[in-house]
């Protein structure tokens, strides 16, 4: 028997979240990297009912500038790992679909694109093209959902209280970079001791995305990331236990060779 506290939405986004891990899962157990690496390019899988053909699609959305790598060659192969895999499954999807993520607008568009196009904007690299005023602000850094600028005040905590100043911690929130194969925008990077290290911030549905975040590990530390970590969504609103995971990760870092 489902949970009944689980509302719709979220059931739909639990079972795209599902499908879309176990295509990058099986693609990965069958050592096909070339496509495990262009699905780590979705943004967002997306559940939704189509009213005029009467079936139920899943759309895989891609930010406009990595679009173009999902060739028809590409798409065609996606559809047909997909078609047994969701029919195996039983969740009630039919196609595979692909479009671009769609920017978020707001009432100020055409100033906050023209500030954009001089260069007055939040010095991070903000999250996909935002054109609508970031929401969430601090220390001139922008912000896409509160838990990212909760572990960013940890992590500030950490380095203006507790670490010395001789031996403390760099802090980029959302840098927008290219590892090989993609453009990737970890949640936060952080300098320790030489060493860059990666946060990501994990959402309810992580464990149906497992085999994609190993695979998207495995990048970065080829890349020359020392070590990647994951915070729980839960242990964002514990202050202290936040605290404890962020200090676990910084010694870690401080240990890789």
């Amino acid at each position: 028997m489902e949970d009944s506290w689980i509302s719709e939405e979220e059931r739909q986004q639990a079972k795209a979240d599902s499908l879309l891990g176990h295509m990058a899962a099986l693609l990965f157990q069958r050592g096909d990297t070339r496509h495990v690496q262009l699905l780590l390019l979705v943004r967002e899988a997306a559940i939704e009912y189509d009213h005029e053909a009467h079936d139920t699609d899943l759309w895989l959305e891609i930010d406009p500038g990595n679009y173009a790598a999902f060739t028809d060659e590409v798409r065609n192969h996606l559809v047909g790992v997909f078609h047994p895999l969701a029919r195996r499954l039983n969740y009630g999807v039919d196609n595979l679909l692909f479009r671009e993520t769609l920017p978020r607008i707001g009432p100020d568009w055409r100033e906050r694109l023209q500030e954009m196009l001089n260069g007055e904007r939040p010095t991070n690299q903000a999250r996909r093209t935002m054109p609508e005023k970031p929401q969430r602000i601090q220390d001139s850094l922008a912000f896409t959902n509160p838990g990212e600028q909760r572990v960013y005040q940890a992590l500030k905590h950490l380095q203006e209280k507790e670490l010395p100043g001789e031996e403390t911690i760099s802090i980029f929130p959302l840098p927008n970079g290219r590892v090989l194969g993609h453009t990737w925008e970890p949640d936060l990077l952080v300098t320790y001791r030489g060493r860059a290290g990666v946060l990501e911030i994990d959402g309810p549905n992580h464990r149906a995305r497992r085999a994609m975040d190993t695979s998207r590990d495995h990048l970065l530390r080829d890349a020359g990331i020392a070590y990647v970590d994951r915070i729980p969504v839960e242990v964002i609103d514990n202050a202290q236990e936040l605290l404890t995971s962020l200090k676990r990760f910084l010694r870690r870092l401080r240990e890789c060779p």
